[in-house]
């Protein structure tokens, strides 16, 4: 019932955007009750983080160990783009998420933690620790570029994503260089 009911939420979001979103709305025009919405999301970030939470498990499932032979730039830069890959189904949704989100402060919160959550699951996809300082400053490095190159990606529609992988190259080669520039002091 779970699943019924976020595609109940996720089609609001997609037709009437964010700020327009109601738990009230969903369950009248899918006829699920509201018990049921209240049951599985305690406010309405819970179904933006269900929805990051499927993409993480999309990309987890799908990403195979890195090879050997990749830079942890490439590595990541694989998984980013896997993670895009998984998001494009939701394109719409998250795009109309995206113009709305700064409108409704409460949610933030919660959002931030996933987004810490998803990079740093990100990085164990990648094998890289997210542990300690430095680790800590990856995970805030990698949620930056995340934000940056997700904004290119929702309004790249080109099939082959080229102005994403640009600002997603981009990106990581500032984090490779200040990373370097870190480690020479932690």
């Amino acid at each position: 019932m779970k699943e019924k009911a976020f595609k109940a939420c996720l089609s609001i979001i997609e037709r009437d955007g964010w700020k327009s979103f109601s738990f009230a709305k969903a369950a009248q025009e899918s006829g699920i009750s509201l018990e049921v919405f209240h049951k599985h999301f305690s406010a309405p970030s819970d179904v933006i983080v269900h929805l990051f939470r499927k993409i993480d498990e999309k990309v987890l499932k799908t990403s195979e160990i890195p090879s050997e032979n990749l830079s942890p730039k490439d590595t990541l830069f694989e998984i980013f783009m896997a993670r895009f890959d998984a998001a494009l189904p939701y394109k719409s949704v998250i795009r109309n998420f995206w113009q709305d989100w700064i409108l409704s402060p409460n949610d933030v919160p919660a959002l931030a933690c996933q987004g810490f959550s998803s990079m740093t699951w990100m990085l164990e996809a990648a094998r890289l620790s997210s542990r300690g300082i430095s680790g800590f400053l990856r995970v805030q490095g990698l949620m930056a570029l995340y934000l940056l190159t997700l904004r290119t990606w929702l309004t790249d529609d080109s099939p082959d994503l080229g102005k994403t992988m640009i600002s997603l190259d981009n990106g990581l080669s500032k984090l490779e260089k200040m990373a370097v520039f870190l480690n020479s002091y932690l």
